[in-house]
């Protein structure tokens, strides 16, 4: 491994799903972690009014619902930020700089991202009986 490619690796939790979002031309890092999860459900508390559980914001996520896609891109923006040492965006200025145009396939690839964040089942089956 070159110098380079350690520097670029060096203090970067490699466990965690990263990915970027564009708004107004800058590049965010976005982090897919259960700290994104707790901050998408304050987001819909706060912001939104509702106080539901994680499980909730996933379902309307997959129903395309674009409080849930803004609360978790959200959330992901405030985790890459504190990933990659950088200023996070605000709520007000995420809001105002959104456009989900910028994200191609934006359902699909939450979807993909959350499951990845999410914890594997313990044992041989993957839904364990309740």
């Amino acid at each position: 491994m070159t110098d380079n490619m350690q520097n670029e690796v060096r203090a970067v939790d490699i466990s965690r799903p990263t990915d970027h979002l564009e708004l107004d031309g800058v590049d965010y890092p976005l982090g897919f972690d259960l700290a994104c999860m707790r901050v998408a459900e304050d987001v819909y508390e706060l912001q939104y009014g509702r106080n539901v559980n994680f499980a909730a914001i996933v379902m309307h996520l997959a129903a395309g619902k674009l409080g849930a896609i803004m609360a978790i891109l959200y959330g992901a923006l405030l985790s890459g930020a504190k990933a990659h040492k950088v200023e996070p965006l605000t709520w007000e200025e995420f809001t105002e700089k959104f456009r989900l145009t910028s994200i191609p396939a934006v359902k699909e690839l939450l979807m993909e991202k959350v499951k990845e964040a999410l914890p594997k089942a313990e044992g041989d089956s993957e839904n364990p009986p309740q």
